[in-house]
């Protein structure tokens, strides 16, 4: 997502998943945090 500037859904679609929500809460469960806060975080450090 960062690397390629892409957003949720559209990453959600390309690792497989057909229904963007359910990768949003699995992502997550896993991770503790939603995808596009851990990419906006990133997007600061990188700054």
């Amino acid at each position: 997502m960062l690397g390629e500037n892409l957003d949720a859904t559209t990453t959600a679609y390309r690792v497989g998943y057909d229904d963007a929500s359910h990768f949003n809460r699995e992502y997550k469960r896993y991770f503790g945090s939603p995808p596009m806060r851990d990419v906006d975080q990133l997007r600061e450090q990188t700054k």
